[in-house]
């Protein structure tokens, strides 16, 4: 049996998490999910870690979800991809990708689409 990815959850929005849960239940994939609601979250991280893929939503706890993508790569130094789901408001997307995301993706979703990029993440990465 091969290892399981490994994919972060950062959000304050349960029905967030259960999509995702739901996505990657209906992969092919093996994984495990561990799902956090707090910037401060991730203090518990590191380089160590062997993380696959972070998925990071627009609702956290502690500060802005930028900073909580920038944190992870300038402090952390995380360098797994990152997929940031927001709406398009307000520059949302380019400051995603200037905090340090590979990928934004516009809310609501398409949870088909969101299964593609989580895929071609994955794949990129290994």
């Amino acid at each position: 049996m091969n290892t399981p990815l490994t994919i972060l959850i950062f959000t304050d929005d349960y029905a967030f998490t259960e999509i995702i849960k739901r996505i990657f239940e209906n992969s092919n994939l093996n994984y495990h999910i561990l799902a956090f609601n707090s910037y401060f979250d991730a203090d518990k991280l590191s380089t160590k870690d062997k993380i696959h893929l972070i998925l990071v939503d627009d609702l956290i706890i502690g500060t802005s979800s930028y900073e909580l993508v920038a944190y992870i790569r300038q402090q952390k130094k995380i360098i797994c991809p990152i997929i940031y789901f927001g709406t398009s408001e307000h520059n949302s997307e380019k400051k995603a990708i200037i905090s340090g995301a590979n990928l934004f993706i516009n809310k609501p979703f398409d949870p088909t689409d969101v299964a593609k990029h989580i895929q071609n993440a994955i794949t990129k990465k290994s």
